[in-house]
Parts: structure tokens; C-alpha cells; sequence
């Protein structure tokens, strides 16, 4: 799906590869070296932010900007 500068929703970004998302980023290393994971992510309100960001980690091809939908969990352990 391409998206356009003015699609509305939530972004994250993703490893083409592993399908882990992007939590952090190690600016230790250079270039620098993107922290993922299959249970944490960073999320981003606006595309025009998440476009920003994805520049700004040097997250390159092995990385990709996907919508994404937040659904809230249910614990019914405390019931």
C-alpha cells in the first residue's frame, strides 16, 4: 500500500526481513544500528513524523514505514 502525505492512522517501522519492529535506535555505532523487537514498538501519530524519524535512525532498505492499528487487550486475570 502506498501512502500519501495526508493518510491519517498510526506508523511504525518495521525490518523487511525479520518483521521485528523498531523501539530505539544505537547511535554508538555508524552507521547506526536499529534496536528491534517482536514485543515493543515506537508509534507515531502522523507520517509526516514517522518520515522524519525513519531518515533521522538511517533505518535504510532493510526497513519499512507500515500503519499500523493499536487493539487493547483485555486482562481478565484481576476479574
Amino acid at each position: 500500500m502506498q501512502l500519501g502525505r495526508k493518510e491519517r492512522g498510526m506508523y511504525a517501522i518495521r525490518n523487511r526481513k525479520t518483521k521485528k519492529w523498531v523501539y530505539g535506535t544505537d547511535y554508538r555505532y555508524s552507521p547506526s544500528r536499529q534496536r528491534t523487537s517482536f514485543d515493543r514498538a515506537l508509534t507515531y501519530a502522523d507520517y509526516d513524523h514517522v518520515k522524519f524519524d525513519f531518515k533521522h535512525r538511517q533505518c535504510g532498505k532493510d526497513y519499512e514505514i507500515v500503519p499500523v492499528v493499536i487493539t487493547e487487550v483485555r486482562d481478565d486475570a484481576d476479574d
